[in-house]
């Protein structure tokens, strides 16, 4: 089972370093683990709509109104564990300011990605984040760059393996017919052209 300690602990000992058991040892390893894992592991998550890491809720609208030279309505808050938001499901524009939506729409459904807890990872996306800690961890820990581009090129490989996993989760997406595609793939002669 994936957890902070254990991931960081793994990404040390591909370093040669010492495994932990706690961000709070004595020692480099930890230290830099303690300060580096937190924003690198969010870093990861907001790189691709994970299946497991997305969520859709419906925006809070506040009572408060966009500057009127932004020409909105409305104002929605971001949800609080929102890391990125992905998409809003809007017919109408809307402007991402902050952590506020922008809209003319009274309600907005957002689908975005939230930290969810290290336990929730599936094994090929916690290999690749412990590639990318080894190679975060790598200059702070051994000072060896050749280390640390050896290891976020093996992440750059496990994070596109990881990717193509995760997008084979949903069914594929229908081919919408279209008037434009039918006459573009229908043989249509251009005797117009001929002319």
């Amino acid at each position: 089972m994936a957890t902070d300690i254990a991931m960081s602990s793994n990404a040390l000992l591909l370093l040669g370093d010492n495994p932990i058991s706690s961000f709070s040892e004595t020692g480099a390893g930890a230290q830099v683990a303690a300060n580096l894992y937190p924003e690198t592991y969010r870093a990861i998550l907001a790189t691709y709509p994970w299946s497991f890491a997305l969520k859709e809720q419906f925006l809070s609208r506040l009572t408060q109104s966009p500057d009127e030279l932004t020409h909105y309505v409305y104002a929605f808050q971001l949800p609080a564990d929102c890391i990125r938001l992905w998409k809003v499901m809007s017919w109408n524009d809307y402007s991402l300011v902050g952590a506020y939506v922008y809209s003319n729409q009274r309600e907005l459904l957002a689908r975005y990605i939230y930290e969810v807890e290290e336990t929730a990872l599936p094994p090929h996306v916690v290999k690749a984040i412990e590639y990318k800690l080894a190679a975060e961890f790598a200059v702070p820990v051994t000072e060896d760059t050749a280390k640390a581009q050896f290891y976020e090129q093996k992440y750059l490989f496990q994070l596109a393996q990881a990717q193509t996993i995760d997008s084979q989760s949903e069914p594929q997406k229908k081919i919408i017919d279209s008037p434009f595609i039918n006459t573009r793939f229908s043989g249509a002669s251009y005797s117009y052209l001929e002319g």
